[in-house]
């Protein structure tokens, strides 16, 4: 994946690298020249103070490879001093500077002259190189350690500006589906306020979609109510008006009309359901009543089919939430254990709660489910085998959508004894820090 800070940093650091190399070199050789320039100008100097009978500086000073080597003759061309003997530099034609060579090594040369006599100072072209190389380094180096400096800065300046970006998405991933705050657009860089304008762009339409779908939805199912219900009553009269009720043609009308019937009564729960999306709950719910209230409205169904149903733990819990919706929530997972429970067997329905989590839990002795089938269980109209079973297959996907407005985490596993399905319905609670006791309003 290719990084922006990564690229923006490759090409920073090759720049400063480039600059600070030719600032280098070029401070380098500025620095060489200038030391030359002052090194000819204290040639000239000592020159000029030779002739005059001053010495440059006093004796003992210098190492002696740094001393200058001094000559004056007088207007005869006669010697009058040599210093220092060991060094016998030829006498220059031309008064100026000159750069020659003595027993293989170089000396820069500088001859003054007046009426009087002539005087001529030297300096070895080494020594002159190494105090020229000394001085520039000095200039130099600095800029060469100012790079990593560079580095450091940049790097900081990066994480900084970079930094608005992970700003921006961890507001945007605190929003919600149906969340209708816009991201602010003031006081962020100019570069980013386009892409925040777009993204609010973006969540407006979809805003809008959403609310569309929902209302389509809502209409649909509220639509087809009436004509569900006259048929059903046509149905009845057709029974009643001496019809064979029992004859296959009718039976399975009237199965039909009653699939039709509860699939639109769970997409007009699916609607009420989301018109909680983005609300922050604030009912204090007694979990343990709820279920027990839901657990008592399908005892008749599920004694009808010859199911079992009954609770075996009942704990206290209150936690905050939309009790319409908890309710839709436990009344989906019962329904479901029943349908797929055959005669004769058990639903077990429990609600629990520790130190650190509560759970609702419905265990079946159903036929249970593939296990390759297990992640789509939740998806909207999905029905694992057998699909003799009457039913939408918008359940389960109905009770996953209102356990994750509440904090919930839904799974669903086959009995390790392999005799039905483990539903369980859980989450950590959230601690009082002055009390230490649950606090159900408090979702982790």
């Amino acid at each position: 994946m290719t990084s922006l800070r990564r690229t923006a940093l490759i090409w920073m650091t090759a720049l400063l690298m480039l600059v600070g190399v030719l600032a280098f070199f070029l401070s380098y050789e500025l620095a060489r020249r200038e030391a030359a320039e002052f090194l000819d100008g204290q040639l000239r100097q000592v020159a000029l103070n030779a002739g005059q009978g001053f010495a440059f500086c006093p004796k003992g000073q210098r190492d002696p490879e740094d001393e200058f080597a001094t000559a004056i003759w007088n207007a005869a061309g006669e010697p009058l001093r040599n210093s220092p003997k060991s060094v016998a530099l030829p006498r220059q034609t031309n008064t100026g500077y000159a750069t020659i060579e003595v027993g293989g090594e170089y000396w820069r040369v500088y001859l003054a002259s007046d009426a009087r006599h002539s005087v001529q100072v030297a300096q070895r072209l080494r020594v002159r190189e190494q105090m020229a190389e000394a001085a520039a380094l000095r200039t130099g180096v600095p800029i060469l350690l100012v790079i990593p400096l560079s580095w450091v800065v940049v790097g900081w300046a990066q994480g900084r500006v970079l930094g608005r970006f992970t700003d921006l998405a961890g507001e945007i991933a605190e929003r919600g589906v149906d969340s209708r705050k816009q991201i602010p657009v003031t006081g962020i860089p100019a570069e980013i306020r386009p892409l925040a304008e777009a993204i609010n762009v973006m969540a407006n339409r979809l805003q809008r979609a959403l609310e569309q779908q929902k209302r389509f939805v809502s209409d649909a199912a509220h639509e087809l109510r009436t004509p569900l219900a006259a048929l059903h009553i046509q149905i009845d009269n057709l029974r009643a008006s001496g019809g064979d009720g029992q004859s296959s043609p009718i039976s399975e009308l009237r199965s039909g009309v009653s699939r039709a019937t509860a699939l639109i009564e769970q997409m007009l729960r699916l609607a009420r359901s989301d018109e909680t999306i983005g609300r922050t709950p604030h009912e204090t719910v007694n979990l343990s009543d709820l279920v027990t209230q839901c657990v008592a409205d399908f005892i008749p169904i599920a004694a009808a089919k010859g199911v079992d149903l009954g609770i075996v733990t009942r704990d206290a819990v209150l936690l905050c939430g939309w009790a319409a919706d908890l309710k839709m929530l436990v009344d989906n997972l019962v329904d479901n254990a029943i349908r797929y429970t055959p005669a004769g067997g058990s639903i077990d329905v429990s609600v629990r709660q520790n130190s650190d989590s509560i759970a609702v839990e419905v265990l079946d002795t159903g036929c249970g489910v593939a296990d390759a089938d297990i992640p789509r269980l939740f998806d909207r109209f999905f029905r694992a085998t057998p699909i003799n079973v009457e039913g939408s297959g918008l359940g389960l996907s109905i009770a996953a959508a209102v356990a994750e407005r509440h904090g919930f985490a839904i799974q669903i596993e086959n009995r390790t004894d392999c005799r039905g399905l483990r539903v369980s319905v859980s989450r950590q609670i959230a601690h009082s820090p002055v009390t230490g006791r649950a606090d159900g309003c408090r979702f982790s």
